[in-house]
């Protein structure tokens, strides 16, 4: 079963999500069960006034009484427990709603209107008392009220009772809200990966992908993402044809050279005088570059054909073929397992071109193997002139060359770094290349072991 549209998937994410919380959030609301409104008694506000608070009440000056309807009965109950005149006592309730809600001592509140109404009620039946009449006992359990007192210097002293159980019912929903959002980031996180996944796979097949290779991109997942597979693969292919037919182009020309120039060099052999030397030097330079050209399609064209190769055997063969020769390089064997996976004739090619590159400029080259847990590198060192620091990341781009005259000394075509890199490369490796102290080219073909 193919899964549906990354839109589809998305809305639904976003809209699973959104009923989840809305639920999570409703069930900790009806499950958690809200405080009872505050109570009190005169006793505890007199308490308070007088400094035995506790923290359940905050006290503050003011320089007039709060600005609310006055409590009668309160306020009457209170100026006689703390023996102040009537006029400087005032009372207000904070929870009217809370009035008549909950009784105590056989008392109950009733507000009615901007009236209080004191309900006594015993074993024979209830009476129910106002204004003067209403006499609050100092014990009796009453809704939240202000309290306030007004001292000999005429300002008042203000009691308001905190509702500690609120703030902890607060606290608690803040705490399962927390629960629940983290309850519910883990499908969350787990739907979205499973989204992202198919993306990742196509990032990774787009970032590993080269014109030589004939993987494809994937085309799973989302629709979306099976067309932009599809639509990559179509470029792919465009693109590797066009590379193809372009190196096809590139070889049959350098090999068609091959014919006029070898009819050259046979009529330059009996051309008399010094004349004759300098014809043939300049037709070989060219057989070299041509013959250059042709390796660098064969590197282009042709893959690596892997297997089990003893790097310091044919390091150590390439040196000494080189010696037979007369040139200056040494290689040094560090008696170490140097097996790598390798194209035998890429690699020698590969190395050829940097002995070559070594030999041109500075005269010598010495060899050396270092091999480590993941990868062995192969170090080409020699004793000349290097690269300038701003040229070394782009002199292995082909026919790119730092002696623009291309003299009789050090011609080429520019292309045997480019040739070398392209053997790394096909080997799952990299060509590296480094200035050396105090002077000298470091060029170093790193492979990893497989």
């Amino acid at each position: 079963m193919r899964p549906p549209p990354i839109l589809v998937q998305v809305a639904a994410l976003a809209l699973v999500t959104l009923v989840l919380a809305f639920a999570l959030c409703f069930s900790i609301v009806l499950a958690t069960p809200t405080p009872a409104p505050i109570r009190m008694s005169v006793r505890e506000a007199v308490a308070a006034l007088a400094g035995q608070h506790g923290g359940r009440f905050r006290i503050e000056p003011r320089a007039a009484p709060p600005g609310c309807p006055g409590v009668a009965p309160v306020e009457a109950t209170l100026a006689q427990a703390t023996h102040t005149p009537p006029g400087r006592v005032r009372a207000c309730w904070l929870d009217a709603a809370g009035t008549g809600k909950a009784s105590g001592n056989g008392q109950s509140v009733v507000l009615v209107g901007d009236r209080t109404l004191l309900v006594d009620s015993d074993a024979r039946g209830f009476q129910m008392r106002y204004d003067a009449d209403a006499r609050v006992g100092m014990d009796t359990s009453l809704p939240a009220f202000t309290a306030a007192l007004q001292g000999s210097d005429g300002r008042w002293r203000t009691l308001t009772p905190i509702d500690q159980r609120l703030a902890g019912w607060r606290l608690r929903m803040t705490a399962a809200f927390g629960v629940a959002m983290v309850l519910l980031a883990l499908p969350v996180w787990f739907a979205a990966r499973r989204l992202s996944r198919p993306i990742q796979r196509l990032a990774r097949a787009a970032a590993a992908s080269d014109l030589d290779s004939g993987a494809g991109f994937p085309l799973d997942g989302p629709p979306e993402l099976r067309a932009v597979g599809e639509a990559m693969n179509a470029m792919h292919a465009r693109l590797a044809r066009h590379a193809g037919e372009r190196l096809q182009a590139f070889a049959a020309i350098a090999h068609d050279l091959r014919t006029p120039l070898t009819g050259l060099r046979i009529r330059a052999e009996l051309v008399p005088g010094e004349d004759r030397q300098r014809m043939i030097g300049d037709l070989d330079r060219m057989a070299a570059m041509i013959e250059q050209m042709l390796a660098y399609a064969r590197a282009q064209a042709q893959p690596a054909r892997p297997e089990p190769v003893d790097l310091e055997a044919l390091v150590a063969a390439i040196a000494t073929d080189r010696q037979s020769l007369g040139q200056d390089v040494a290689f040094l064997p560090a008696g170490s397992d140097a097996r790598v996976q390798a194209d035998a004739t890429a690699l020698h090619r590969a190395i050829d071109n940097l002995l070559d590159n070594a030999l041109r400029f500075a005269g010598s080259a010495r060899l050396g193997i270092e091999a480590h847990a993941d990868r062995i590198d192969l170090h080409v060192d020699d004793e000349g002139p290097g690269i300038p620091e701003d040229q070394l990341a782009g002199i292995t781009t082909p026919f790119k060359r730092l002696e623009t005259s291309r003299s009789r000394a050090t011609g080429g075509a520019g292309l045997g770094l480019a040739i070398a890199e392209r053997i790394a490369e096909a080997h799952g490796g990299r060509l590296l290349l480094a200035n050396r102290t105090p002077q000298g080219l470091r060029a170093t073909i790193r492979l990893p072991v497989r």
